[in-house]
């Protein structure tokens, strides 16, 4: 009825508090890497996990060290069959956590390393338990103990659920062995205290990392990107062509799908350069550029590997196909508005597995001169010259028309 407008409106602004307040929420835990995407986050992960590497290893192979000393004391102090069980059994806890730790270095596993760094504190926190049992006077100590790793291990905890993972698989075992031990209330109230300060801590340290290595994996980005890509067309420089393309390559040769590459060149450009000026030619290669990459998908690249020399790769497209584009590219170049009439010739060429990428280059370079020798403003296919003997400097013995 008449009550229905005023509840929904609440409604509605209720669930916007909510959603900013659990945003905000997650912004204090995880830092400004809530607001990248999937993809992103992936990378900035992979970033993370390459930069600590070596820290982690240190530490994940270092901490049941540990154990080993201060068994190896126990075992001296103990005596009889109960010392050689003692023994065993933190021995196969020793060699778990080697194994875990192993396990969460190895990358070919996926995401089942996330879950062996868990299971590796879980182990960790296991041991410290076990280390109490055996001597309950120490029970004051092992919230010190489990308080100390949880500031340690949770900076090392990127991705959000394995954080979550590494607190219970901390505290978890803690707990269960207060209830083994029938502890008083205050105990719990203390062990509950050293948890909150011990995560309170790690989350604080594991933000402040989060968020300095994304500033250097975002001004490492930003760098590459200047590296890699031409400043006066925005298409890859030739350094950016040899490590973007070589990845097409490598997953074609992987799933052995198609990969095309069209090389053009823009018809008289150093007769327009000398005529018109060097701010005109700038231009021109902006106009052209532009119009390249209108027609490129995602996925597909553009380079401009010197002068007026643009190379464009096709991943999932073959000679037919990227012989096709390349005729979009000629026939939006040649409509281009403007004072001087502008052409350009195209060579096409499918990459074939068993070749290289440079030879695949040689061959539609090769495709695109003898357009310029039929006339200019062409593309042809290299597959129909026939055969193309690469020379020992990769380009075509003779001269090269403009």
């Amino acid at each position: 009825g008449d009550n229905n407008g005023p509840p929904a409106r609440w409604c509605r602004s209720t669930r916007g508090n909510t959603d900013v307040r659990h945003d905000g929420l997650m912004r204090l835990i995880h830092g400004r890497m809530i607001g990248l995407d999937a993809g992103e986050r992936d990378r900035f992960f992979a970033y993370a996990y390459l930069t600590t590497r070596n820290s982690r290893r240190l530490l994940s192979y270092g901490l049941p060290l540990l154990f080993l000393a201060g068994w190896m004391r126990d075992y001296v102090i103990m005596s009889g069959p109960d010392a050689n069980l003692m023994l065993a059994r933190r021995g196969l806890l020793v060699a778990a956590l080697f194994l875990f730790a192993w396990l969460s270095h190895l990358r070919s596993i996926g995401a089942w390393r996330e879950l062996a760094g868990v299971a590796y504190v879980c182990a960790y926190s296991t041991g410290i338990v076990m280390t109490t049992l055996a001597e309950p006077a120490r029970l004051s100590l092992a919230h010190v103990a489990a308080m100390l790793m949880t500031i340690i291990l949770l900076p090392h905890a990127f991705r959000p659920a394995t954080t979550v993972g590494v607190i219970l698989a901390l505290a978890l075992p803690l707990f269960l062995m207060m209830l083994l031990l029938a502890s008083p209330p205050m105990l719990w109230l203390a062990y509950l205290l050293y948890s909150l300060v011990g995560v309170s801590i790690g989350l604080a340290q594991r933000r402040a990392y989060l968020d300095s290595a994304l500033d250097l994996f975002q001004l490492r980005k930003r760098l590459l990107a200047r590296l890699h890509v031409d400043s006066l067309t925005g298409a890859l420089n030739r350094e950016g062509w040899q490590v973007h393309a070589q990845r097409h390559v490598t997953r074609s040769l992987h799933d052995g799908s198609s990969l095309s590459l069209v090389y053009f060149d823009l018809d008289h450009f150093k007769t327009i350069n000398d005529q018109q000026g060097h701010a005109v030619g700038d231009r021109i290669l902006q106009a052209a550029a532009a119009t390249m990459l209108a027609q490129c998908r995602p996925g597909e690249l553009l380079a401009r590997l010197g002068g007026e020399e643009f190379v464009t790769l096709l991943p999932g497209t073959d000679e037919a196909g990227a012989y096709y584009y390349a005729e979009r590219i000629r026939q939006a170049i040649a409509a281009l508005d403007g004072p001087i009439a502008l052409t350009l010739s195209a060579g096409v060429g499918q990459h074939s597995h068993q070749a290289t990428l440079d030879l695949t280059i040689v061959r539609a370079d090769t495709a695109m001169l003898e357009a310029k020798r039929r006339g200019r403003n062409l593309v042809l296919r290299a597959s129909h010259l026939g055969p193309v003997y690469a020379t020992g400097t990769g380009r075509m013995p003779s001269p090269r028309p403009s």
